[in-house]
């Protein structure tokens, strides 16, 4: 019988100095009128369990600078369509993980800038 454990993941590091280097510039108010879009991207990984992974690092390093997205098989068509509109809509930094299997379902992500396969 296979039994599904809570995985608990460790605290970043307070003292780790490439969290800032990871994080966006802060915005300036004499900011160009005609600023470009945000930058999305798209992660696909080949598990589960390493998309949940992956929503809990984004989340602890970039805190509220990024929107997080994510999608499983497992979510029904209109959970998985409500996703992809709020990812395309989204008016800030976009991460959507997901795993290929989902993929193969017609995923249609435009709006991403970047896609990264893991």
């Amino acid at each position: 019988m296979l039994v599904k454990e809570h995985a608990e993941y460790p605290e970043p590091d307070q003292e780790d100095t490439s969290r800032e280097t990871l994080l966006p510039e802060e915005k300036t108010e004499n900011a160009p009128p005609c600023a470009p879009p945000p930058q999305k991207a798209v992660v696909f990984c080949p598990l589960p369990g390493q998309v949940r992974h992956l929503k809990w690092w984004v989340a602890k390093i970039f805190v509220d600078n990024v929107d997080i997205f994510d999608m499983y098989a497992e979510m029904g068509n209109d959970e998985c369509t409500e996703m992809q509109l709020k990812f395309q809509d989204s008016r800030n930094p976009s991460v959507f993980i997901t795993t290929p299997k989902v993929g193969r379902t017609g995923l249609n992500l435009t709006a991403a800038d970047h896609a990264v396969i893991t």
